[in-house]
Formats: structure tokens, C-alpha cells, sequence
């Protein structure tokens, strides 16, 4: 969020999720470099960047994968801060974040 010029990733405080606000965001794509976790990409049709945003809480890709292969759990019980302490110790985590 820090990476963003134009300070167009917010949070979402119901799903914990950064959120990319489309029409705010001017396609420089520093934060897909900011981002430790490799989540944030670019989208050539657009020219803006995209990111999950987790659906509201209810991801509709989890919902649809037919073999369960897509499953959400809540990040304080999936191990986020292991995460978040691995992707420090990488060159990514070594920039601002997302």
C-alpha cells in the first residue's frame, strides 16, 4: 500500500484484503514489484493492475473449483504472520509493501 503513488490500494477491514480501486489506479505498476507475496499483476487489457479481493469474504473461485483444490480460510488461522516472516527474509520483502 506504501508503494502506491497515487494511494489507490486500500484495505478491506471485513476481509483483511488489499484492494485496488480500478479507477483510481494508473497502470505504473510499482506495486507489483512492492508486493512479497507476488499477488499483484498486471493486466495488458486494461493497463491497470488487478489483485483478488477475496470476493467479500466469500470467494467465488473456492466455491466453483470442482475438486476443493481452492479453499479459503481465514489468514489468522492459515499461518499469515509465517507468511508475511518468510517474505520479509526475501528480496521482496526487503521494499515496501504493497
Amino acid at each position: 500500500m506504501q508503494a502506491c503513488p497515487v494511494d489507490t490500494i486500500t484495505l478491506d477491514i471485513n476481509t483483511g484484503a488489499k484492494v485496488i480501486q480500478e479507477s483510481t489506479c494508473v497502470g505504473c505498476k510499482v506495486c507489483t514489484i512492492a508486493c512479497p507475496f507476488g499477488t499483484v499483476n498486471y493486466s495488458s487489457s486494461t493497463g491497470k493492475v488487478i489483485k483478488c479481493d477475496l470476493c467479500g469474504g466469500d470467494p467465488a473461485c473456492a466455491k466453483a473449483c470442482p475438486t476443493a483444490a481452492i479453499t479459503y480460510v481465514d489468514a489468522d488461522q492459515a499461518g499469515f504472520e509465517k507468511m508475511r516472516a518468510w517474505a520479509g527474509k526475501t528480496d521482496a520483502g526487503s521494499t515496501a509493501t504493497a
